[in-house]
């Protein structure tokens, strides 16, 4: 029998906005009647919260494919104004930018509960009745996931060309007004798994799957591609290309065209005349190395990456994918410290650049966002990210989870964060990445047994219990439950070799004694001083400063902590960054830390109050006089 569906719900200055029924329901319990397009625009606002939201943003999500005034946009407003109680000139729920849009600022709390019971079957992906909601309803044949093709060449060396010839497909289709297809990232998630389509099909909310494979010979290339409905599994349409490699733009231009054909019952006219598109480049060998790049990208292989991209570009220096993903990977090199060649400017430079050459991708616009979030460009960085979001046009993960995390939970907004995170869980339920920030940030907010589902579930998917970022999740479960010893096992299971020579286990576990024991705390510090002399500080990675950070924390050393965070940004300040792994700041157990009089320099070196100036404080703060000041 099928767990009941997990719900997720929202609640405010005693409201709660359940999405699933459609219902706002006041502090007495009772519901409140709304007009259709206000529920939506309300449910549109708590969703974004904190973001802004331009009218033609607006206008176009909840109108869509109508054309109206902006006066039906401002009735909205304010009838969910008048209807949350908000008196004129207050600004309590939401904030009108003169010219631009409208900003939802009260706080929300996201509830995750679990529903009613349901004999539909559960997502594979869901990690109990607990978490976000996955609708199982039927989707209509508007919906197509494309799954990675088969390599069948022979050569696993060519998976990349299997991957790309997927990848291209799902970058036209989404390009077809009315159709919606899932990203890349969502829907590769499941390659090498051996799952029944329908139930892939489920997870993405689509209603129809395409798969197929890739065969080559010489100078030749064979694609077979079919449409399966997910819901009986039958095919809809099939068809097997032979053709040159020097005609792989056309074919995928020709399969692209029949796939729509095939769906053309669920499709306006307007999609019919869609297709074909321009090419990425026009250069067969140039997009032959892009699509070696990607998979090199993907794989985290960033300067043998950068090499393929130069020598994409060096044949075709407007072929604007290519440029947008090197300026990516040059933004994420320095928010992480990845060693490529190239300067800020330089890479700032590509954006601009990457940008002028394809104006509708988003991929500038959210490398743009981690590179001033790298830099402490907060305002920069919030409306690259929501100028990225605009032009996305399947859900892609790898654009909301830097905004999450690198900006979002850098500022101190983790609740956002977390629906923004469960937002990217609905779109890409089996993306290990994301279930492993799930679990963090719902830690960051005291949440443990809500985090250690999606730790369980990243396992059950195949990321690795010894993963470098899961060992802290573990470590912090088990000292929240009491488990001291096994929180250190954890940790020193993770340390690396300097560390590791450098006596780290015995400090570590000397540390996790004193907090079982309560005492001993002023020798546990001593013997990370030792350890942190020991090793020297260019050993330090970014993750072994924040440890350090925390763990001076817990025990009381205040100003070790500053001490070891200051010595994190200075490193940093000598590339012109800050980095970008500052959301643990935030972390309940962190609040010490915060309240200590040092943080108010320590914000400002992050440049964190040009932010709050602005939108307002951080979670669980308020500002005083030019001050942040903790609860």
């Amino acid at each position: 029998m099928a767990e009941p569906e997990a719900r997720v719900s929202y609640e405010f200055h005693g409201f709660r906005l359940d999405p699933q029924q459609r219902l706002l329901s006041g502090a007495d319990g009772q519901p409140i009647a709304l007009p259709p397009k206000v529920f939506e625009t309300l449910l549109y606002f708590v969703e974004r919260r904190g973001e802004l939201l331009e009218k033609a943003t607006l206008l176009k999500t909840l109108w869509p494919n109508v054309v109206v005034e902006e006066n039906s946009l401002n009735q909205n407003i304010s009838a969910l104004r008048r209807i949350l109680g908000e008196s004129p000139g207050e600004h309590r729920f939401i904030v009108t930018e003169p010219g631009r849009g409208y900003r939802f600022v009260a706080a929300v709390k996201t509830v995750v509960a679990p529903g009613p019971s349901s004999s539909a079957p559960t997502s594979t992906a869901s990690p109990s009745a607990t978490t976000a909601a996955i609708s199982s309803s039927p989707a209509s044949r508007n919906s197509i996931a494309v799954l990675p093709f088969a390599n069948l060449t022979g050569d696993p060396a060519k998976e990349y060309f299997s991957d790309g010839m997927a990848e291209e497909l799902i970058y036209a289709l989404a390009r077809v007004p009315g159709l919606h297809v899932p990203s890349r990232t969502s829907s590769f998630a499941y390659k090498a798994r051996n799952l029944d389509l329908r139930q892939i099909a489920t997870d993405l909310h689509v209603g129809v799957v395409l798969e197929g494979s890739v065969r080559s010979a010489g100078e030749r290339i064979r694609v077979t591609a079919q449409l399966i409905d997910a819901q009986s599994g039958y095919h809809l349409w099939a068809q097997t290309y032979d053709r040159k490699f020097d005609d792989l733009f056309a074919l995928q231009d020709e399969l692209a065209r029949e796939i729509v054909r095939a769906l053309r019952a669920s499709l306006s006219g307007e999609a019919q005349g869609a297709l074909p598109q321009a090419p990425p480049t026009h250069d067969v060998e140039a997009y032959n190395l892009y699509l070696q790049a990607v998979a090199l990208f993907q794989a985290v292989q960033f300067p043998q990456a950068v090499e393929l991209l130069q020598r994409a570009l060096a044949r075709d220096p407007h072929f604007a994918r290519a440029l947008a993903l090197l300026a990516s990977m040059r933004a994420q090199a320095f928010a992480v410290e990845i060693s490529l060649p190239g300067t800020l400017a330089e890479t700032q430079r590509d954006i601009e650049l990457a940008m002028a050459l394809g104006p509708d991708d988003f991929g500038p616009h959210a490398a743009l966002g981690v590179l001033c979030c790298a830099q402490a460009r907060w305002l920069e960085a919030d409306a690259a990210f929501r100028n990225a979001l605009a032009r996305d046009t399947t859900g892609e993960p790898l654009l909301r989870s830097p905004w999450a995390t690198y900006f979002t939970q850098s500022v101190g907004r983790i609740e956002q964060s977390l629906s923004q995170l469960l937002e990217i869980y609905r779109l890409a339920p089996a993306w290990l990445v994301n279930l492993m920030s799930v679990a963090a940030t719902y830690q960051f907010l005291g949440r443990y047994a809500e985090g250690r589902q999606f730790m369980d579930l990243a396992i059950k998917l195949g990321l690795p219990r010894n993963f470098l970022f899961m060992s802290d999740a573990f470590a912090m479960e088990a000292l929240h439950g009491g488990r001291h010893a096994e929180a250190a096992k954890h940790l020193v299971a993770a340390l690396t070799p300097p560390l590791r020579d450098a006596g780290g286990e015995a400090a570590i576990e000397s540390a996790f004694a004193a907090l079982a024991g309560r005492d001993g705390y002023k020798s546990a510090i001593e013997n990370l001083n030792q350890l942190r002399a020991r090793v020297g500080a260019i050993n330090l990675t970014t993750l072994s400063f924040r440890r350090f950070t925390l763990w001076y924390t817990l025990l009381g050393g205040l100003t070790e902590a500053y001490e070891v965070a200051n010595q994190s940004l200075d490193t940093f300040a000598r590339h012109g960054t800050v980095g970008t792994a500052w959301g643990f700041i935030w972390m309940r157990e962190m609040l010490p830390f915060r309240q200590d009089p040092r943080f108010q320099d320590f914000a400002k070196r992050l440049r964190l109050f040009d932010y709050w100036n602005k939108y307002g404080p951080p979670d669980n703060c308020e500002l005083k006089d030019g001050r942040i000041v903790c609860h």
